[in-house]
């Protein structure tokens, strides 16, 4: 497909933008889905227009310094031996994607500003921190999350305690159907904690008809692409 992928750096963060065809010859503001951490942009973008779906929206990709800490909101026990403990940075993370980066896009790129039209998704840790989002912000109005690690410690636990700074929001969570077969005590608790997380969402959103929940095929890693390309079909098929 014809389109333009650039990278750039927005407050030394390396990111990513999809712009989509007819961008520079025209005057249109899209919508924008921000997506935390990187991703194989050209086979979503290609699976997109497979599955026949719109591509007329800004998509920005953004690398994080560390994966594992900007990527947790609190502090906790390694996942693996020899690694070290994540550090819970998610809380500099958000702040810096919504009152630097977000800024930015919206100064130097035609966006449509409403939340309704500012998407954040994200993938395994990333789809953690979408999540955590709602809860820290009232800036995005669509949140996705894809295979996220929702069985992080003490998570759900934390959504029942809190309360949504927007509950005019639609969500998307998707999972694996193999991913609970993880043979980390911890990460095999995913289904359940995400089937959870879709409950406690239903119950604190203005309409429970908003969260949505797919399963896909295979494990953690399987079909990146195409996981997240659904969730793209299903934010313009649902989209104001």
């Amino acid at each position: 497909m014809e389109c333009q992928i650039q990278g750039l750096q927005i407050s030394g963060m390396n990111c990513r933008l999809y712009l989509p065809p007819g961008y520079d010859a025209g005057r249109e503001r899209y919508p924008v889905i921000y997506v935390n951490g990187e991703i194989p942009m050209e086979g979503i973008l290609t699976y997109v227009v497979k599955l026949g779906a719109r591509t007329d929206f800004l998509l920005l990709s953004i690398r994080p310094e560390s994966w594992n800490d900007d990527f947790t909101p609190w502090t906790a026990p390694a996942f693996r031996a020899g690694e070290e403990a994540p550090q819970g940075r998610a809380d500099a993370y958000l702040s810096c994607l919504t009152e630097k980066i977000k800024p930015y896009m919206d100064t130097h790129y035609r966006t449509r500003r409403e939340p309704g039209q500012t998407a954040l998704f994200g993938y395994s840790l990333g789809g953690l921190t979408a999540v955590y989002a709602i809860y820290k912000t009232d800036v995005f109005g669509v949140i996705a999350s894809l295979s996220g690690s929702l069985w992080f410690d003490g998570f759900c636990e934390f959504m029942e305690r809190e309360k949504p700074l927007r509950t005019e929001l639609r969500v998307y969570l998707s999972l694996g159907r193999k991913e609970s077969r993880s043979k980390n005590p911890r990460m095999s608790r995913v289904a359940e904690c995400t089937q959870r997380a879709r409950e406690i969402l239903a119950g604190q959103l203005a309409n429970s008809e908003n969260v949505r929940f797919e399963w896909n095929e295979g494990g953690h890693f399987h079909d990146m692409a195409g996981r997240f390309a659904r969730a793209i079909v299903w934010w313009t098929e649902s989209g104001e």
